[in-house]
């Protein structure tokens, strides 16, 4: 559940109308409906007075969307697992959970962004990797690129986007900003 839904609840809940709760908390109107529309994030002293009203701690107001949080960004996260299958699953896969739950938290879609453009940066890397050995191989011009080389390059490639993606799951199960590099920005 996002806080502005929580909000609008707990608000009907406690009876009061918009304004009501602008009295209580001692905000603007137009602060308490940009909440509720999800226009706005409310935080520090915002969150504060909007959790006072309502008799809780301001973590009471957080805890369910980051609950939510620390279950689906790490499923987003090891979704790119399916690169394991074939490349590009890497990519559609975690883009279509992304694009389902982007509009849903901020930090959902900034962990979603850094993931897919570590994603199509890999496709792309791994792409060109195998139309040049590809090309290699046709051309018969292994005396300076090996096949052995290839498949240690290409090797290295899947190792490394395994360990990132299993790194970022655990950091974004804690809440910790993701680190995918290098990524080209495509989104």
């Amino acid at each position: 559940m996002k806080l502005s839904d929580r909000v609008k609840e707990l608000r009907n809940q406690y009876g009061f109308s918009q304004e009501e709760l602008a009295r209580q908390t001692h905000l603007s109107l137009r602060t308490i409906q940009r909440i509720e529309q999800n226009k706005t994030e409310a935080r520090g002293d915002t969150l504060i007075r909007l959790a006072r009203a309502f008799g809780l701690k301001p973590i009471d107001l957080t805890a369910i969307s980051e609950k939510e949080e620390t279950h689906f960004a790490p499923l987003l996260n090891l979704s790119a697992l399916s690169f394991l299958i074939f490349p590009l699953l890497g990519f559609i896969i975690p883009l279509v959970l992304w694009y389902l739950k982007k509009t849903e938290d901020e930090r959902l879609r900034e962990t979603g962004k850094k993931l897919l453009n570590f994603q199509a940066t890999f496709t792309l890397a791994v792409s060109f990797l195998y139309v040049s050995g590809m090309f290699v191989k046709m051309m018969h011009i292994g005396g300076i690129f090996k096949m052995s080389t290839f498949f240690i390059v290409i090797f290295t490639f899947y190792v490394l986007n395994f360990i990132l993606i299993l790194i970022n799951a655990f950091r974004s199960k804690k809440l910790k900003t993701v680190i995918y590099k290098p990524a080209i920005p495509f989104f």
